[in-house]
């Protein structure tokens, strides 16, 4: 097993960023998915589920924030990581209820974004507690279990 069981969705409207993001994620090992708009994404999140969703709020055909409230509606387990030129200051205000997991600042570096993938991919203490063997907690394991024998 590997981190391709991890599932991974970009929504920004710069190539750069996209292609740079899929190229640290797939370096990695995760399956990557790359849109530029949020109807792409809205078509992505309703056929597929992700583990992580990296957007960035300035995003040419929607605003970023509703759109991640209507992806949120078909990825409830999933943990949104915003990335934006805007500041967390200028963010968190914004978001209201919608739940997210962290935000980047743009411009950010390729070992930043490494580390809040691992975070974001750790079980939290709810899951453990549950007892409950989900797929994403699985897939978690798979990745946990390569990176160890990478590094051996």
């Amino acid at each position: 097993m590997s981190g391709e069981l991890i599932k991974i969705l970009v929504v920004d409207d710069d190539k750069l960023i996209r292609w740079s993001l899929k190229e640290i994620f797939s370096q990695e090992g995760y399956t990557v998915d790359t849109v530029a708009t949020a109807k792409d994404a809205l078509k992505q999140a309703k056929t597929i589920t992700y583990e992580l969703i990296f957007s960035d709020l300035e995003i040419n055909d929607e605003n970023g924030i509703e759109m991640l409230r209507k992806v949120r509606a078909f990825q409830q387990e999933a943990k949104i990581i915003i990335i934006s030129a805007l500041t967390k200051q200028q963010i968190e205000p914004k978001l209201g209820s919608l739940s997210i997991f962290s935000i980047i600042e743009k411009p950010f570096q390729s070992e930043q974004i490494r580390t809040i993938v691992k975070n974001a991919l750790v079980p939290t203490n709810h899951e453990n507690e549950s007892g409950n063997r989900t797929e994403k907690n699985k897939r978690v394991k798979a990745y946990e279990s390569l990176i160890e024998n990478k590094n051996k």
